[in-house]
Formats: C-alpha cells, sequence, structure tokens
C-alpha cells in the first residue's frame, strides 16, 4: 500500500502522517473499551462485596484515571506508531514492487521483523493470559475464604465524637459503653460490637 502510494505521488511526510493517525486511532479505540471495561468491572467488584460492607468502600473512576488514560493512549500511540510509520514511509520503491510481484509481501528483513513480532505478542499475550487466570481464581478462592462472621444482616456504621464535647479517655469510653448497653437492648439485636481505628 505504502508503494502504491508513494507510486502515486504521496511523500514522507504525507505517508508518515497516515500511519500516525491510524495508529492513534487504534489507541483511542483500545482505551475506549478499556475504560467500558474498567467501568464494567467496578460494578462487578462492588456486587460482589457483602450488602454490608458496601458503604464503607468507593471504588469510582474520576479525572485522574480519565486523565491518565488519555495520556498512556496518547503516548502509546506516539510511541508504538512512530516507529513503523518513519520505516515504512522510507520504503524502496523498487525493491518493494519487485518483491510484491513475486507473490511475497516483503524482503528478508521485513521477514524477520514480522516473525519477532508475531512472537513478542504471543509471549506477552500468554503471559496476560496466565495473570488473568490467576487473577481470576485468587479471586474466587477469596469468595470461600471464612471471615469470621457472617456479612448477611450485618449493619455497619462510622462517627466521630466532638472533641469539645468529649475530652479525654474516660467521657469517650463512658459513651461507647452506654451506646453498647442501648444497642444490645433492641429486641432484633443478636450482637454489638465496637472498634476504633486511629491515623
Amino acid at each position: 500500500e505504502v508503494a502504491v502510494r508513494t507510486a502515486l505521488g504521496a511523500g514522507r511526510g504525507r505517508l508518515v502522517r497516515q500511519l500516525l493517525t491510524e495508529s492513534v486511532l487504534l489507541a483511542v479505540i483500545g482505551g475506549t473499551l478499556g475504560m467500558l471495561l474498567a467501568v464494567w468491572g467496578i460494578d462487578a467488584l462492588v456486587a460482589a462485596i457483602p450488602e454490608g460492607l458496601r458503604e464503607r468502600y468507593t471504588f469510582a473512576i474520576d479525572a485522574r484515571v480519565i486523565g491518565f488514560t488519555v495520556a498512556l493512549t496518547v503516548l502509546a500511540s506516539l510511541v508504538f506508531g512512530a516507529g513503523p510509520s518513519l520505516q515504512v514511509s522510507r520504503v524502496d520503491l523498487a525493491s518493494t514492487m519487485k518483491e510484491s510481484g513475486r507473490g511475497t509481501s516483503g524482503g528478508a528483513a521485513g521477514r524477520r521483523v514480522r516473525s519477532g513480532l508475531v512472537v513478542a505478542e504471543m509471549a506477552l499475550a500468554l503471559m496476560l493470559l496466565a495473570g488473568a487466570g490467576l487473577l481470576v481464581r485468587s479471586f474466587l478462592e477469596l469468595q470461600r475464604v471464612d471471615a469470621g462472621f457472617e456479612p448477611r444482616n450485618l449493619l455497619i456504621a462510622s462517627f466521630s465524637l466532638p472533641a469539645s464535647r468529649y475530652e479525654g479517655a474516660p467521657s469517650v469510653r463512658a459513651f461507647y459503653g452506654s451506646l453498647e448497653e442501648r444497642l444490645r437492648r433492641i429486641p432484633s439485636v443478636r450482637g454489638v460490637g465496637l472498634s476504633t481505628e486511629t491515623a
């Protein structure tokens, strides 16, 4: 294709622009599909969290994630599109047409480059497939882990005490003791537990 365009009078700059445009378009399609998979993955992850624990964990795609994805998409398209486009734009018209006329798709150097790319792609695909399989297996194993409590019919609430009203550990302990006693007196409550976390 590049040889035909060159024979018809296309300049090197025009060929580079066309190949870079194709590379950017493919990268944008891939980045968009990746963002859609991320959105669906977050929904699946939230659905897997027990009902009573969902309020404590928030997953969202914010502007930083979108900006990083856009920057990575543009960078990948330029890095992986610039090299091949510059190489292809320096095509030797006579030798390419001869090779094409003999029914081949390029010289020996081109075949070696393509073979190397195929091997590298297969190795990367195998590595990603193995990693995805291990990730799915780990996720399924984590679903079967005994958490030490029954997550169904569990209510979790978090709050902070105002420092102006509760000064010192004795007043805080008294509040927690009173709260626990009142919660235990509710007829439908079967158990109460309190915990504190420090920054």
